[in-house]
């Protein structure tokens, strides 16, 4: 849930991995896309493989509980963690 009271739902389907939000309104939209394709980003690290990781899962997102300023986003395979800043008490979230 965002500090707001939006729910934030982590995709595994086939394709294109997706997190969504949902709407005061109902209405489920697409907030962001699994883009880790990590061969030649230069991203890759010592316990990161370069590889193409768009198709693995999004999994656990969590708001940090002080003032719900960061959204942490796991990607499951390689177990990677990101960190999303916002005014996440405004907006569709």
């Amino acid at each position: 849930m965002s500090p707001r009271g939006g729910p934030v739902l982590c995709e595994d389907g086939g394709g294109t991995e997706y997190v969504h939000g949902l709407t005061t309104d109902g209405e489920i939209f697409r907030f962001a896309s699994n883009d880790a394709d990590l061969r030649t980003s230069g991203t890759a690290g010592k316990n990161v493989p370069a590889n193409d990781y768009r198709g693995s899962e999004w999994a656990g997102a969590v708001f940090e509980p002080t003032n719900g300023s960061w959204l942490f986003l796991n990607i499951q395979s390689p177990g990677i963690t990101l960190a999303i800043t916002g005014p996440w008490r405004r907006g569709a979230l």
